[in-house]
Order: C-alpha cells, then sequence, then structure tokens
C-alpha cells in the first residue's frame, strides 16, 4: 500500500483536500494567536511582550476552541471558510471523538507531526494519524444534487441523494 505523500503525487483531490485542510488550520491557529494575545493582555498588560507566554497561552486556546467547534458544527471557522468538515465515520463526531482528535493542538509542532505520520503511514490518506485511531477524518462539502427515482414495487417516486 502507498502513502498519502506517493498518492499525492498523482491525486489532484488528495492535494488538495490537503492544501485546504492545511490553510483552515493557519486561519485557526492565527484567530486563537490573537484570543491567546488578548487574554496575556488583560491578565497582565506587560506579558503579552514575552512570546513563550503568548504560545503556552495559545495551545489550550486553539485546543478549547477547535473542542468546541468540531463538536458542535463540525467544523471551525478555518474549515468553513475552506469547505470542509470533520466528521465521523458513523454519524457525527461525538465530543469524546472531539476532545481526542484535537489532543495534538495543545501545541503547534505536534499538529504538523500528526499531519506527517499520518500522511508518510500506511491508511486513509485523507487522515491525520490521530483521525485514524478515533474513526474521524476531514472531508470536502460537495454540493448535493437530488436524482429522481422510481421505486419498483409501489411506483412511487423516491429521491436518491448522491454527491456532485
Amino acid at each position: 500500500m502507498q502513502t498519502g505523500f506517493e498518492i499525492m503525487d498523482y491525486d489532484r483531490n488528495l492535494k488538495d483536500l490537503w492544501v485546504r485542510r492545511t490553510l483552515a488550520a493557519l486561519v485557526d491557529f492565527l484567530i486563537t494567536l490573537v484570543i491567546a494575545f488578548l487574554i496575556l493582555y488583560f491578565l497582565h498588560p506587560m506579558s503579552y511582550m514575552d512570546t513563550l507566554y503568548l504560545f503556552l497561552v495559545q495551545g489550550p486556546v486553539w485546543y478549547v476552541y477547535s473542542v468546541v467547534f468540531d463538536a458542535v458544527t463540525g467544523k471551525t471557522p478555518g474549515k468553513y471558510i475552506f469547505k470542509i468538515k470533520a466528521v465521523a465515520f458513523v454519524g457525527d463526531l461525538s465530543l469524546g471523538q472531539a476532545l481526542l482528535r484535537n489532543l495534538t493542538k495543545l501545541n503547534s509542532l505536534l499538529v504538523l507531526a500528526d499531519a506527517i505520520a499520518g500522511l508518510s503511514t500506511e491508511g486513509d490518506p485523507r487522515q491525520r494519524y490521530t483521525e485514524r485511531v478515533l474513526d474521524s477524518l476531514v472531508v470536502s462539502e460537495r454540493k448535493i444534487r437530488r436524482v429522481k427515482q422510481f421505486a419498483p414495487v409501489e411506483g412511487k417516486k423516491e429521491e436518491l441523494v448522491l454527491p456532485k
């Protein structure tokens, strides 16, 4: 089986998904960095100058931010902008899955390592490594079109939902 990096060489959709995931994560990172800056500024006006404190506060802020948005809507503002969504293989993400899948966001280097581990090992190339363990992934939201189809037994029209 191939790794995600090898599949990306010829799969444009996979490459597009990872570009959008990366840009969405960057947007969310910047939003939470501003929130962390504001928290530090209001708690202690001089501490906002210390970059180490800023990044120590930003990690937990990003974690809570991601858990809340993933558990409630399946998408953070960054994912909303780039039209992607976090889903479970069966149904919506549970709170437990949201809590666990976002643990790596406590540190931005862990997020990067998690994505690289997911792409450099065998398995679904759309997943970070921790997403494989939790049976979740990020997918592209696509417009859905409805197709009219006849039911052979009753003769009534049914709507079949197919991805576009």
